[in-house]
Parts: structure tokens; sequence; C-alpha cells
């Protein structure tokens, strides 16, 4: 079961990252909370409200269906056609739970349906939806059901030029990036999607009354902070998997900026969400708010040089100057000022301790 998992839920996530990072920038980023009610409504309330939500739910289904028909031709996953040694009740409990996780986001928004159903005091609205789930996970087994009799497995052959459908970019900023997005794409969808529900507790809160820059300064800096998983990610793959780029002609300052634009980058969602809904805040306020976005995963990047540590570990520092800098802001420490020394000190202990 574990491998079954691993092998197809696990690699449907990671392949797609990128595609489910597109879709959550969209839900958040142009979507505000009334239009999210307004579909939920017109999904539970209009007579074709189902009809269509079927159609969008049959088309996702028919989308992972295809994927795990293509993964599992491939020559690597001969594996998989084992399974046709269990009894007939284990393996179709077994894809049962494979088409469980492949349709975990339908069932996400079902359960956001049904909080909205029973807000509106019209949960037999959502009768349909568990005949839909149950209908498609039974479509989705029918279908590995029919690549496990027909396996039609075959070697495919890699592209040489990669995914790209233009040369490569001698960058390292480039490459960072891409190998964030191909090899840790379910962390980076994890790791964004604890930030956007951060960011948006803060923005409604700060929604609720007439506050100062100090209150949204503390729930965004807890929010940029959920982005050390990837700064953790990135660190390990410079230290341990991509040992030759120390041996890259580049000076330590330049590594240190190019390191700061792969921050700013990473961070360039939460700062496209803040000039989307914070309608209240000035330019200059974003502008102060991103530096000390950038300010502290940069000083956690550099901090790791210090001691090779597990990201266990690595994380108590963090909640110890959090605590620091949530004190500093509320003494009226302004924030370019905040955001200056923790560059500063990123600086000085990218030259102490970097490798």
């Amino acid at each position: 079961m574990k491998v079954l998992l691993l092998s197809t839920v696990r690699e449907y996530y990671r392949q797609h990252a990128g595609l489910f990072l597109v879709i959550l920038f969209v839900l958040f980023g142009f979507l505000s909370s009334r239009e999210h009610y307004a579909f939920a409504l017109f999904f539970l309330k209009d007579p074709n409200g189902m009809t269509y939500l079927l159609g969008l739910w049959l088309l996702y289904s028919f989308f992972a269906g295809y994927y795990v028909q293509q993964l599992w031709t491939q020559a690597r996953y001969l594996f998989i056609y084992h399974l046709r040694l269990l009894p007939a009740k284990i393996l179709l409990w077994r894809l049962s739970v494979m088409a469980f996780g492949l349709h975990l986001p339908l069932i996400l928004y079902a359960f956001y349906l049904t909080l909205i159903s029973i807000q509106e005091k019209i949960l037999n609205a959502t009768l349909p939806l568990s005949f839909f789930l149950f209908g498609l996970n039974a479509l989705l087994v029918l279908l590995a059901v029919w690549r496990l009799r027909n396996p039609g497995a075959h070697a495919q052959k890699s592209r040489a030029g990669g995914f790209l459908p233009f040369p490569r970019p001698k960058n390292w900023i480039f490459w960072t990036l891409e190998w964030l997005l191909r090899e840790r794409g379910i962390t980076v969808l994890i790791s964004k999607t604890g930030v956007f529900l951060a960011m948006t507790a803060a923005l409604v809160y700060d929604s609720t009354g007439t506050y100062d820059l100090r209150l949204p300064a503390v729930g965004f800096t807890l929010a940029y902070l959920l982005n050390c998983g990837l700064l953790y990610e990135i660190y390990h793959w410079n230290y341990e998997i991509w040992r030759w780029t120390r041996n890259l002609p580049r000076s330590a300052n330049r590594r240190l900026i190019e390191m700061l634009v792969v921050s700013m980058l990473c961070l360039l969602p939460e700062t496209l969400l803040i000039y989307r809904y914070g309608t209240r805040f000035s330019g200059m306020d974003i502008l102060q708010l991103n530096l000390l976005g950038v300010g502290c995963v940069v000083l956690y990047y550099v901090q790791l040089y210090r001691k090779a540590v597990l990201f266990e570990t690595s994380i108590y520092p963090v909640f110890a100057g959090f605590i620091v800098l949530t004190l500093a802001i509320l003494y009226h420490i302004p924030l370019a000022l905040l955001a200056a020394g923790l560059l500063v000190a990123a600086w000085l202990g990218w030259h102490r301790w970097r490798v």
C-alpha cells in the first residue's frame, strides 16, 4: 500500500505541483472571498449547478486517470503489475485508497461546499456530492484495473533537451528555482498553502479595524517564516546534493546577492497577495514588508551554514528570533531599520560561516 501511494499519488502531486501552484495563485490572488462564496452558492442553489460541478470534476478525474495510464507504462513502473497477484478485494481496496489520494482536491472542495451549505441551511443540496465522489473513485479504479490487465509497458526515451523549448540558461538562480519546482514541488505547494492561509488571516484581521503597520508586520513575518522549509531545501541542495556549485567562479558577495534574488522570487506570491488585498498599504509599506520578509528568510538560510543540522533542529532559533522581532516591531522600531539590520546580520554571517 505504501509503495503504491508513494509511487503514484506522491509522484502525481510532485509532477503537477506547478499546476496546483498556479491554481492556488489564481484562487488566492485574483478571487476574493465573496467570489468564492458566490461560486459555492451557484453550485448549491442553481438548478444546473451540480451538473456543471460534475462536469468539472469529471475532467479532473479523466486527467488523473490519463496520468496513471501514462505513468504505469514507463519501464521503471513494471513492479506495479505485481498487484495483479493480490486477491480481488485487497486489490480494489488499495486502488480505492489510491483514487482517494488523487481526488483529494475534490474532497477538500466538497468539504468547503458542505460548510457553506450548513451556514446557508441547505445541507440537503450537498447530498449529490458523496455520490459524485464515490462514482469518480470507482471510475478511476476501473481505469487502473484496465491498465493492470493491459500493461503495454515500454521504455520511454527521455528528451535530451529537457522539458524546456529553449536552451537552459547558464544561471544559478534559474537552476535553483528549476530544481525547487521539479524535485521539491510538493514542499513548495504545502509551504505556499500555509503561507497563503497565514497571510489571508492577517489581512482579514487587519481589515476589522484601524491599525498601524505594526499589526500586519507581525502577522506577515510569521507567514514569511513559513518559507523556511523552502530555504532549507535550497541549502540542502547546495550543501549536500549539488556540491560542485561551491567551485563555480563566483565571489562570496555575488553568491549572497543571488540568494537574495532567489528569496525575493520565492516571496513574490506573498507580495502580490498584499498588493491585491492590502488596499490600505502604500507602495512604501509593501516594500518595507517585503524587505522584512527577505531579511528573515535570508538570515535563516545563512545561519544554516554555521552548523549542519536537521530541519527540525534549525527551526528552534526561528521561534526565538520571531519573538525578539515581534517585540522590536511593537516598540515602534521602523520596519526599514529592522530589515536593514537583518540583511546586515545575514551579510556578516555569510562571510563568517559560508563554506
